[in-house]
């Protein structure tokens, strides 16, 4: 009788010794995977960079120092470039030279200039990009204005979020007194045209406008702008 009770509680302890280091099991694989969701980083973004314009075709060119949009387009477009991947960004450029993406042997400006808009499209829609940033400069006939200024097509609600973040952003980095705002743009702009992502145009400024066409023209300026361009696309983000 005295060696089957102490039989019963060898067995009692033992099952409660098993018990235990099964709980306990339990709990250090929910805490593992609890600690394996919490570090898994997010999947990386990938921004395709358009700057506007190149090789033959200009832009807008400033008034004061024969500025060439162009030109800026792509210095600004490359430092974004170099932010977003330092901030963990993928980035897809449609050009990263002075040119147009026209087929060798195309003949006349307009049909080089057709087929340049017709390859960034293709890249824009085709690529593994994630969202579209086309850089450029405004100019109009009369001085007075300045001031960037995103747009985005209509009908599209993600692109008009992403063009609200980077105008936000405009303001904030570079110039607190820009009363403009991210507009819809009706227009019949071929890379706002049945996009398949989110697609904004940025105008950096003015060229028209002396002041303006001044501050494009230095590297601590084009700096400013690039790191707000980022910052607005950081933003987008953020807001999920």
């Amino acid at each position: 009788m005295i060696l089957e009770l102490k039989k019963d509680k060898i067995l009692l302890v033992a099952l409660i010794v098993l018990l235990s280091i099964t709980v306990y099991n339990l709990k250090y694989s929910l805490n593992s995977k609890a600690i394996e969701t919490t570090n898994v980083k997010p999947l990386k973004k990938t921004v395709i960079i358009d700057p506007g314009h190149g090789g033959e075709d200009p832009g807008a060119v400033g008034d004061q120092s024969q500025l060439k949009e162009k030109d800026i387009n792509l210095i600004v477009g490359k430092m974004l470039k170099e932010l977003l991947i330092e901030d963990g960004f993928d980035v897809i450029m449609t050009r990263e030279e002075d040119g147009l993406l026209y087929e060798e042997g195309t003949k006349g400006y307009t049909n080089k200039r057709r087929q340049d808009l017709q390859k960034r499209k293709k890249i824009m829609d085709e690529s593994e990009g994630d969202i579209v940033v086309s850089i450029h400069m405004n100019k109009f006939p009369q001085p007075q204005y300045h001031g960037a200024q995103t747009f985005f097509p209509k009908n599209s609600e993600e692109s008009k979020k992403l063009a609200e973040c980077i105008q936000k952003s405009l303001k904030e980095l570079v110039d607190p007194e820009n009363k403009r705002e991210a507009l819809v743009k009706d227009t019949e702009i071929l890379i706002l045209k049945n996009i398949k992502k989110p697609t904004v145009i940025v105008e950096c400024g003015f060229l028209s406008n002396a002041e303006e066409e001044q501050k494009l023209s230095t590297q601590e300026y084009q700096e400013k702008l690039a790191m707000a361009i980022k910052e607005g696309i950081k933003k987008y983000y953020d807001k999920g």
